[in-house]
């Protein structure tokens, strides 16, 4: 199975699928090799990308300088870099080699994991 992200040294690549105008910011689901993400902002100038890297600087711990759209700004498939994040979500392993780095419980459920 084709992982949604991947580690290059500390920075942390994310394959995302964005859906926009939902109610809140939350992880949907992993399917394929996609990581689907809820995001409020509308899908207009830009808004919905701006929101999604604030969020995703929360969820991770990190400044919002340290969130860098790779591809994707005005379209609803993005791939993002986070750079050393100090938090992870429960569904995505810490870097080979180091510490396990705190993570945040209750993001995906169970039965969305690795959902294709």
């Amino acid at each position: 199975m084709k992982k949604f992200y991947r580690w290059d040294g500390s920075n942390l690549v994310l394959s995302l699928q964005v859906r926009a105008r939902a109610r809140r910011f939350a992880w949907r689901g992993i399917r394929g090799a996609v990581l689907q993400v809820d995001v409020p902002a509308v899908p207009e100038q830009g808004r919905a990308t701006d929101e999604l890297l604030r969020h995703l600087a929360e969820e991770f711990a990190v400044r919002s300088a340290a969130v860098r759209l790779i591809s994707g700004a005005f379209q609803s498939r993005k791939v993002v870099c986070i750079i050393s994040p100090t938090r992870l979500p429960h569904f995505i392993d810490a870097r080979p080699g180091t510490d396990k780095l705190p993570h945040r419980s209750g993001d995906i459920p169970d039965h969305e994991k690795g959902k294709d």
